[in-house]
């Protein structure tokens, strides 16, 4: 039973409806469970403050500016900061096929360390195979669609047009 009154009283009616018996075992579940806290829960905090919303008139839906985002629709869905998969596809530097970016798993507490960044270059049919195969393999499926249309128009821009000739006027008799 609580002993420790260090807790608020609302706090305890919480955790004795729930089913914690005590403080300690409060603490100890906390300290177990590594996760910040749900990512429903992170999205209706962050839905109105976050800075990367890009609100335009008459638009009723508003736009993201996150990295490795795939739409850049602001919603639930597509929301790189609060899930913890999340695959994203940008521009290889050298203009030769494109980057794939996934968070890891592991490093979860460290941003920028949890970015594992590959590139595939074989072709725009083979490497669209490949990062079909890999969003397959259990990696975020609900974005599968959204992940191949990114990575086909980054292949579609790196294409250079060629122009057409034009044709000769025809002469006035």
């Amino acid at each position: 039973v609580f002993r420790d009154h260090s807790l608020p009283s609302s706090t305890i009616a919480y955790l004795l409806s729930t089913g914690i018996s005590s403080h300690s075992s409060f603490l100890a579940d906390r300290r177990r469970s590594k996760e910040m806290s749900s990512s429903h829960l992170q999205w209706l905090i962050t839905r109105n403050t976050s800075s990367f919303i890009l609100k335009k008139r008459n638009v009723k839906q508003p736009f993201s500016r996150e990295p490795l985002h795939l739409t850049n629709r602001h919603c639930y869905k597509y929301n790189t900061l609060i899930h913890k998969n999340v695959i994203g596809v940008e521009p290889a530097k050298d203009k030769n096929g494109f980057m794939v970016v996934m968070k890891s798993k592991k490093k979860v507490y460290k941003p920028k360390a949890s970015m594992i960044r590959f590139q595939i270059k074989s072709g725009p049919r083979h490497s669209l195979a490949k990062l079909r195969n890999i969003v397959k393999g259990g990696y975020r499926k609900d974005c599968r669609t959204a992940v191949l249309k990114k990575a086909s128009a980054i292949i579609r821009s790196e294409k250079t047009r060629v122009s057409k000739k034009a044709k000769p006027a025809k002469k006035a008799e």
